[in-house]
């Protein structure tokens, strides 16, 4: 279930979809990261906390809304709960009738709760200081609308939730041109910040910026094409599954579907 740990960073990786959660420790705090899927992953992560906080504040960041990211809100009430202002506004109902589905479906039995969000960012390069630590936040819709990115430092590590996979395609959500500008965005901290450590929600870490760049140009290399019309180039890394050839049908639709969107405003206009 661990797939990386080293002073201050442990990454859980579920056995479902390779989604990743994080664990951060500092002097001054512990903060997690979309604590997923399963109970006994979910109970994991809460139990290492716990032999780890010393009293120390506990916040938790939720990446974006999707609901593969809010399964563990349960397990953190106590936690100093971080997400975007979107992420508050969206259809909580339905938000948990996934939650619920999800577990009907596989016969789990825990609670559905959406978190209660205590910081609310609403917009980006909003700072978090706690004594030495500060947590940077990034709104990166694209993906998803809610979506947010944050940097820690000192730490130079770089949490981007669903971007920068080298397991899985970008997937479409909500926005292929926002979803651009998003990989431009994630580009510039990589420099700005002098990232070591890239943290993808799925798939695995990366500790080499000239890979974490590559990843970042796969990815809009791959909308671009998408855009244009033509059939998409795939890393390597990408699995090649009847699944992923299903969200690929799927973003084809969704790029479609803005550039219609585009046009008819172009005509009212």
């Amino acid at each position: 279930m661990i797939q990386m740990k080293m002073p201050g960073v442990t990454v859980y990786q579920s056995t479902l979809m390779k989604t990743t959660s994080t664990l951060i420790e500092t002097p001054d705090c512990l903060i997690v990261v979309d604590p997923g899927w399963l109970p006994d992953e979910i109970a994991t992560i809460r139990r290492d906390v716990e032999i780890i906080r010393h009293d120390r504040p506990l916040y938790i960041v939720y990446t974006h809304a999707h609901f593969d990211h809010i399964l563990g809100a349960y397990a953190f009430k106590d936690a100093i709960a971080i997400a975007s202002r979107r992420f508050i506004d969206v259809d909580q109902a339905a938000a948990l009738e996934e939650v619920q589905n999800f577990n009907d479906e596989y016969y789990i039995e825990s609670p559905v709760l959406f978190p209660n969000i205590t910081h609310v960012i609403d917009e980006s390069e909003t700072t978090l200081t706690i004594g030495k630590t500060k947590l940077i936040f990034f709104l990166t819709p694209g993906h998803e609308a809610t979506h947010l990115s944050f940097v820690v430092m000192p730490l130079h590590l770089l949490v981007c939730g669903d971007y920068a996979s080298d397991v899985e395609i970008p997937l479409i959500e909500h926005d292929s041109n926002e979803y651009l500008t998003t990989l431009e965005l994630l580009e510039s901290f990589i420099y700005e910040y002098e990232i070591k450590l890239l943290i993808p929600g799925h798939g695995h870490i990366c500790d080499v910026r000239t890979e974490m760049i590559e990843r970042l140009h796969l990815s809009y290399d791959y909308i671009l094409a998408l855009r244009a019309g033509k059939e998409s180039n795939w890393s390597p890394s990408w699995q090649r599954t009847s699944f992923m050839s299903r969200l690929h049908e799927k973003n084809k639709r969704q790029v479609k579907k803005e550039q219609s969107e585009q046009l008819a405003r172009r005509q009212y206009d």
